[in-house]
């Protein structure tokens, strides 16, 4: 039996850190939306006992205990008690990494939905939550995978009703950002911005850009800005295209891939002149899901 799914990322609309947990977790209040950016997951499950097996298209990318597919592998038949069967697993990535568009977390929760389908569902939402949280803090959201207000680690989701029709450029440098480093750089913060919440929230259940962009803040960028020397490089560079285009760029979760709005009818013009004016840049043009 083969399923065929595509694994899409998310953005975030807005990122506060609010506190700490007592494990070392940083606590969360954010929107996160799930976009059309995809990879493709293709999951063969062989009817026999057995163990994994992962194969993709990009070299970097682990294929064994440390890749998070696995991880949800063993955790699912941990959970169940049901004995391994061999499943093989093709990722096809399109999603970059190190970019705060939640790829491998993606990747970990559309495998385990299909898992746990293939058994007929044994563990429900809540449970699944409960034990993917520690493998990934957005897998709970990619369960789910429905535009969510998520606070705590990422185990507390709010769906939200999202009006916004603008499509969304996606543009991530060549370089990347670690989730650990945009973590510890945040702790030398001393005067943050906070992102208003409730407002983005209205804004998307208004249909209205402008409400929901001028309270758009992220806690993870501004830390970065104080000295990741890459970031500010390329924020100053995405300011000065922003200011002639009459755009905006947001950063999404960790980085280093940012995002802006545009309308439909000038999506060709605006993606022309990224692609141009920032050389080595992936850029993609999505939407909200």
């Amino acid at each position: 039996m083969i399923v065929e799914l595509e694994s899409n990322a998310k953005i975030n609309l807005g990122l506060n850190i609010v506190g700490k947990a007592e494990n070392g977790y940083h606590l969360l209040d954010m929107v996160m939306v799930p976009i059309s950016l995809s990879d493709e997951l293709s999951i063969n499950f062989k009817e026999i006992k057995g163990n994994l097996k992962i194969n993709t298209n990009m070299k970097e990318i682990p294929v064994g205990k440390d890749n998070i597919i696995s991880k949800i592998y063993m955790e699912f038949y941990r959970e169940t008690g049901l004995e391994k069967q061999m499943i093989e697993v093709y990722l096809k990535k399109n999603i970059p990494s190190q970019a705060g568009l939640g790829g491998g977390s993606s990747n970990g929760a559309f495998f385990f939905n299909a898992l746990n389908e293939y058994y007929g569902t044994p563990i429900n939402f809540q449970r699944a939550v409960e034990i993917t949280k520690g493998i990934g803090a957005d897998i709970p959201f990619f369960l789910l995978n429905k535009p969510s207000r998520v606070e705590g680690i990422g185990e507390n989701l709010e769906v939200i009703e999202n009006n916004i029709k603008d499509k969304i450029i996606l543009i991530k440098p060549n370089f990347g950002v670690s989730t650990v480093v945009a973590y510890k750089n945040y702790a030398k913060l001393e005067n943050k911005k906070d992102a208003d919440i409730d407002k983005i929230i209205k804004g998307m259940r208004s249909g209205n850009l402008d409400e929901l962009e001028n309270y758009l803040e992220n806690h993870l960028e501004q830390g970065l800005l104080l000295e990741d020397k890459n970031i500010i490089e390329f924020r100053k560079n995405l300011e000065k295209l922003g200011k002639a285009q009459g755009i905006k760029f947001h950063m999404s979760g960790s980085g280093s891939c940012y995002y802006t709005f545009v309308e439909k009818d000038n999506i060709d013009r605006i993606y022309d002149k990224i692609k141009t004016t920032m050389e080595g840049c992936k850029v993609e043009i999505c939407s909200f899901l």
